[in-house]
C-alpha cells in the first residue's frame, strides 16, 4: 500500500471517531461540521481502493481528494465556531467539544503530510489544483 493510502486512512478514521462521537449532538453548528465530516467520509471512502495501487493517476482521485481538503476546512472552521459559542454559553457541549479539540489539529497534520506526498509524486504544477495552499508543504499557508 502506498503512503498516501496509509495517510488518507488516517484521516478517515479520525473522521469516523469525531462522527461517532457527535452523532447524538444537536446544536446547529455540530449539524453543520458533521454534514461536512460525512461528505468528506464518503470522498475518502471513494479515494483509499484508488490508492492502493502503487502509483495511481492523479485524475483518478483528484476530485475526491479536493473534497477532502476543502471540507477539512470547512469542518475545522465551523467546528472552532460551535466550540467558542458552547464556551461562551456555558453549553452542556462545552466539555466533549473541549475532548474533540485537540483532534482537527491532528487531522491537518496529517493532510498536510498528504498534501507533500502528493506534491513530490505529482509535483507542484499538478498539486496545486488538489491541494488549497492551506496544506501545502512550500507555501506554509501563504501562495
Amino acid at each position: 500500500m502506498s503512503k498516501l493510502h496509509d495517510l488518507f486512512a488516517k484521516v478517515l478514521h479520525e473522521v469516523d471517531m469525531t462522527l461517532d462521537e457527535t452523532e447524538d449532538m444537536s446544536h446547529p453548528l455540530v449539524v453543520l461540521f458533521r454534514t461536512s465530516l460525512q461528505e468528506e467520509k464518503e470522498a475518502l471512502e471513494r479515494l483509499l481502493p484508488i490508492l492502493k495501487g502503487d502509483k495511481p493517476e492523479l485524475p483518478e482521485f483528484k476530485k475526491d481528494c479536493s473534497i477532502v481538503y476543502l471540507n477539512d476546512e470547512i469542518v475545522e472552521s465551523t467546528f472552532r465556531a460551535w466550540l467558542r459559542a458552547v464556551d461562551w454559553m456555558d453549553h452542556e457541549d462545552s466539555e466533549e467539544a473541549a475532548k474533540l479539540e485537540n483532534r482537527f489539529p491532528g487531522i491537518k497534520d496529517t493532510l498536510k503530510k498528504a498534501a507533500a506526498e502528493i506534491e513530490k509524486t505529482y509535483g507542484d504544477e499538478s498539486s496545486k489544483y488538489v491541494v488549497p495552499a492551506l496544506y501545502r508543504p512550500q507555501t506554509g499557508g501563504v501562495r
